[in-house]
């Protein structure tokens, strides 16, 4: 916007009783947008500016030009143009409005547009902007008409703090009838706008970078405020302004990064998309059919809106079944995306779905760094809590009989990997998996006893001062084994899950679904993570190991331990 501001494999295993899921192409309410740019004439399209022209050059002015724009993109699944006053944006609404099915949101940008200067005038301009609100074609989000403010540094002479941002709405919009999408890093500026959106990400070093970040400081601001603002993803083709200001490029990598940038938009659930830009030459970030790429960043919108607007749940890169993936988006997605601080509940993926011997068939099961997905009968409902199962894998790691069937085992030694901490090559004194069995008898009800016994990796038990005063808070009389207050706490916990299209705060598990009931009472040990010891409180559950360690950052303290990992590595004899 003449201007620079530095701001699975698809895995598809399926059996002869497996249903397919096919996809529906069908809206869910989300919307698309782009900003557009009315100030092309005949004298604007000069070579040694731009690294890219359009198909046919063209003067923004002209009624055909702007009727053949909007039907592009409405061909194109774009719902709307952000148009910056004053260039032909009345015009650009008028003939949205006689096409149909289009919307236009005025973009307020006091630096694109001198006539937006100074304070008065830019107050002047808003309210003239005003007056077409009423058109059926201005857009409207939450039934509100929509100003759009790129930056929050765009105000005459540069102002971008809260206040200066604050007394603006209160003479424009005192009432919050109209919805403000402002721009930026600020998220405190969250108190004036009604959404934020980051108009140019191509400062991120990686793909999605930028709208984790977005996201996580979003996410931080509606937690701290206990407001719902929505999110704005941002998607860029890429971006070249050396020719116009020899500012910086990002490279559009053979439209990689535009399409990486769309399935980032698919999997964070937002409802809106921001496309930056439909014709922004200066800085080669338009995708409107171009001398260089021809009519490819419309084909590649279409194809890409339709699936950002898709309900239909798609199985992402590196998952092997639809449902395991939504179980495991549910409270991992949050995370990868750097949404909330908190530890993995499933972690990363060991490898692609495999299928392993089950009551004298086969099943499908999927490897993640703290557990085992498994679905036992794919016949089944899909909706059942229970279609996808998580494996028992301590309890096999503990004992070494490896489950083959409902009532069938396989017999191995018990594991020798440690329960936490560095591997067992670095920590040599550390109780392991086979150590459990020595723990595993039943124990009485301990309620409110403070738990002071370290575990040793013979099974012998001593009694010390621990680090920190952790007592038994619940019994669990189907397995006779207590459960401390540390751990309690974590099992019936809350936090920002994904559901399949948005984000909310929810319980992130059934605990018992996802961890089994203790096998163990819980007990400290001594080990090495990332070489320094620490005393770290373990608990072992039929699927799950879990760790406290008090001297971890809030949000790690307690942790998973890697059980997908240990059980693969004891299981197939590689990692």
């Amino acid at each position: 916007m003449f201007r620079y501001v530095s701001t699975l494999l698809l895995i598809a295993l399926f059996w002869s009783v497996m249903p397919i899921v096919q996809p529906v192409h069908a809206e869910n309410g989300k919307k698309v947008f782009a900003y557009y740019y009315s100030w092309w004439n005949r004298l604007s399209w000069d070579p040694s500016r731009m690294s890219d022209r359009p198909s046919e050059l063209y003067d923004s002015k002209s009624e055909a030009v702007i009727r053949r724009q909007i039907q592009q993109a409405k061909d194109a699944g774009i719902d709307g143009f952000f148009c910056t006053w004053r260039y032909s944006c009345a015009k650009v609404l008028s003939v949205a409005e006689s096409i149909g099915g289009f919307s236009v949101a005025f973009s307020v940008d006091p630096v694109g547009d001198p006539t937006l200067g100074s304070d008065a005038s830019l107050r002047k301009n808003m309210r003239e902007m005003m007056g077409y609100m009423t058109s059926p074609a201005y857009l409207k989000i939450d039934n509100k008409p929509v100003f759009v403010f790129w930056n929050d540094t765009i105000l005459p002479g540069g102002a971008g703090n809260n206040a200066s941002w604050q007394q603006l709405r209160d003479d424009i919009d005192p009432d919050h009838t109209q919805f403000w999408l402002g721009g930026g890093v600020n998220f405190g500026l969250l108190d004036v706008f009604d959404a934020l959106h980051f108009y140019d990400i191509t400062w991120e070093a990686a793909s999605g970078k930028a709208m984790s970040s977005y996201n996580r400081k979003l996410n931080e601001y509606n937690s701290t405020h206990d407001a719902s603002k929505p999110a704005f993803e941002t998607v860029m083709p890429g971006y070249d302004d050396m020719r116009y200001r020899g500012g910086h490029k990002k490279s559009r990598d053979d439209a990689n990064y535009y399409r990486s940038g769309w399935d980032v938009a698919r999997a964070s659930g937002a409802s809106y998309a921001v496309i930056t830009s439909w014709n922004e030459w200066f800085e080669g970030s338009a995708i409107e059919p171009s001398t260089g790429y021809g009519a490819q960043y419309l084909d590649i919108t279409r194809e890409k809106i339709a699936s950002f607007k898709d309900p239909t749940p798609v199985i992402a890169p590196g998952f092997a079944d639809s449902t395991m993936m939504a179980l495991w988006q549910h409270g991992d997605l949050a995370v990868e995306q750097g949404r909330t601080a908190r530890s993995w509940i499933w972690g990363p993926r060991l490898a692609d779905g495999m299928l392993e011997p089950y009551n004298g068939g086969q099943r499908l099961v999927q490897y993640f760094d703290k557990a085992r997905m498994e679905i036992n009968n794919p016949a089944s409902s899909r909706s059942s809590a229970w279609f996808v199962t998580n494996g028992l894998l301590v309890q096999e790691l503990m004992t070494g009989r490896l489950q083959t069937g409902e009532s069938t085992f396989e017999t191995r030694s018990p594991s020798e990997e440690v329960l936490a901490g560095d591997p067992a090559v670095g920590n040599p004194d550390v109780p392991r998996y086979a150590t459990l069995a020595v723990v595993s008898t039943d124990q009485p009800p301990k309620n409110g006893e403070k738990i002071t016994i370290q575990l040793q990796r013979d099974g012998s038990l001593l009694t010390i001062s621990p680090p920190v005063v952790v007592q038994n808070t619940r019994y669990a009389a189907e397995t006779g084994h207590n459960i401390p207050d540390v751990f309690d706490t974590f099992l019936q916990q809350s936090g920002l899950v994904y559901t399949g299209s948005s984000f909310t705060d929810a319980p992130l598990f059934d605990w018992v679904f996802a961890f089994g009931y203790p096998i163990t009472d819980a007990y400290w040990i001594k080990t090495n993570i990332v070489g320094v010891s620490r005393w770290t409180l373990v608990q072992a559950y039929e699927r799950r190991i879990l760790t406290y360690t008090p001297s971890n950052p809030p949000g790690f303290q307690v942790e998973m331990g890697n059980v997908g990992l240990h059980y693969y590595t004891w299981r197939y004899g590689k990692k």
